[in-house]
């Protein structure tokens, strides 16, 4: 028989274990989805995402930007077994955010990466994309996701697909935005026209036919 001393010693001995375990059960619920939302039984799918001159971060990133703002965008496919063709598309949702600057697609359109036999078996894709400057979604969070289908044949296919960025789009525009609007306007500014050499050739025949006048006049 445990006496009462004895059992709130064992109590407080076995608080901290339960708060440990607590937390590594809520840990392991938050990062399951981070590590399965990349895979599936054919293959696997890494993204990246670089604001300005930052250093990579892994996806999903929650960023602030501003209207006309850059970033980049770095996405790695990799199968896992023999496969006809990969596709890959860039997904917004709702109201237009995004557009791609340069890249090997715009959005919405599907990057076909055929698989020969015994050819590489992952491949990295880079991204520029910018925050539409005249988007109306402005004050809140706009998901980039990235869908990904690897298929075996016409019927067999698996996908992934997962947000690269939310970022929460903030309604001013981005100092590199306005910076490119001022060099712009300045190479349209008018310059001074040119005397042309059918100008310059009226303007010396009227000069001569006036000296040729009064040279006649004195005569």
């Amino acid at each position: 028989m445990i006496i009462p001393s004895a059992l709130t010693k064992v109590e407080s001995m076995m608080q901290p274990v339960r708060v440990v375990f607590l937390i590594s059960f809520l840990c392991l619920l938050l990062l399951t989805p981070l590590l399965c939302a990349s895979e599936c039984r054919y293959g696997s799918v890494h993204a990246w995402v670089r604001i300005s001159d930052g250093a990579w971060e892994n996806a999903t990133a929650y960023p602030m930007l501003k209207r006309g703002e850059t970033f980049e965008v770095k996405i790695t496919m990799t199968i896992s077994t023999d496969l006809k063709v990969v596709y890959l598309k860039l997904h917004e949702f709702g109201t237009p955010v995004y557009e791609v600057v340069t890249g090997p697609t715009m959005m919405e359109q599907l990057l076909q990466q055929w698989i020969i036999p015994f050819s590489e078996k992952s491949w990295t894709y880079l991204w520029k994309i910018k925050v539409r400057e005249n988007t109306s979604w402005v004050n809140g969070y706009a998901p980039l996701e990235v869908y990904v289908q690897f298929n075996k044949n016409d019927t067999d296919t698996s996908w992934v697909n997962f947000d690269i960025i939310t970022a929460y789009i903030l309604d001013e525009l981005s100092e590199e935005y306005i910076l490119e609007i001022n060099l712009d306007s300045s190479k349209e500014q008018p310059r001074p026209p040119r005397a042309t050499s059918n100008s310059i050739a009226v303007l010396l025949l009227g000069f001569t036919i006036a000296v040729m006048l009064r040279v006649s006049r004195k005569k």
